[in-house]
């Protein structure tokens, strides 16, 4: 099983967003798919079309009350499974605070957990004990980031801490991608940006670029992914392109159209010309020299 934490300290760069999607375009590769919710926020527990208030059992659950994950996880669709968040998580930095330990406790409780081909996990924008919990658990991290001039703000602090995690809680971690999000097509910016990136990350940066579409911010609000909400819109090619990229298959091929053969057109019959009407003289065609 894969284990991959998408992570970003900044807010609005689309992590969530990619999260949903990227599970959603997995688990219709016909690749198991489990997404940790472990943001106080909920927003993809709210993006499933679930209510965090109305849940009994969530990550607090798991981190805090020692529940068992195969009694929180919820099957969302085929091949897509969910462990929900609630906003109970935000004490929970506070709780775990005392224990010994408390760095390691997801990656203790998901052990009996590995009946699936991917298990992603969506981070909190911040790097607090939530966080340093999803990177302990994980051997994987993703990076969304935003295409714009803000985009590699602060990505020093978050690529520091992620050292610090490898050297003393788990030597597996590394970030094996970046996601460059919002990509306007229109914008000079954005290529600049991507440029940025790759000069920073190389080969580490996705082909695949999520671009801007109003499709994919309606989708959360209707409780759906954007294969559900918007199945013909860029934003469900660019995260099924992900998908495929992340699960290492060659892109989906670009239906050729098919010459359309014309047939010639029928000749076009002689029309003798008409004599003229009796008693009117023809007309004189003699050249005139």
């Amino acid at each position: 099983m894969r284990r991959i934490a998408l992570v970003n300290q900044k807010g609005g760069v689309g992590k969530t967003t990619t999260a949903v999607n990227l599970a959603a375009g997995l688990a219709s590769l016909g690749k198991r798919t489990l997404i940790i919710d472990l943001d106080p926020q909920s927003n993809t527990t709210i993006n499933f079309g679930l209510r965090p208030h109305e849940l009994k059992l969530t990550t607090y659950s798991i981190l805090v009350a020692g529940v068992p994950p195969t009694q929180v996880i919820r099957q969302i669709a085929p091949n897509l499974f969910l462990i929900p968040a609630s906003i109970d998580l935000a004490g929970a930095e506070m709780e775990l605070s005392t224990q010994i330990g408390r760095e390691q406790i997801l990656r203790d409780a998901m052990k009996e957990v590995t009946d699936y081909d991917y298990c992603l996990v969506d981070c909190p924008p911040s790097l607090g004990i939530l966080n340093v919990n999803g990177l302990t658990f994980v051997d994987e991290v993703f990076i969304p980031m935003q295409c714009e001039f803000f985009a590699m703000h602060g990505l020093s602090l978050l690529v520091r801490t992620i050292e610090i995690v490898k050297k003393r809680l788990n030597p597996n971690l590394a970030v094996t991608g970046v996601i460059p999000c919002m990509y306007d097509v229109r914008k000079g910016l954005s290529r600049e940006i991507v440029r940025e990136i790759e000069g920073h990350f190389g080969p580490k940066v996705f082909r695949t670029r999520v671009r801007t579409n109003v499709r994919l911010a309606e989708a959360p609000s209707h409780g759906k992914t954007i294969f559900d909400y918007a199945p013909d819109s860029y934003g469900a090619e660019d995260f099924l392109s992900l998908a495929r990229e992340v699960a290492g298959l060659p892109p989906e091929p670009v239906p050729v159209a098919v010459p359309v053969a014309v047939p010639a057109a029928a000749p076009v019959p002689e029309v003798a010309e008409a004599p003229p009407p009796a008693g009117v003289p023809a007309p004189d065609v003699t050249p005139i020299n």
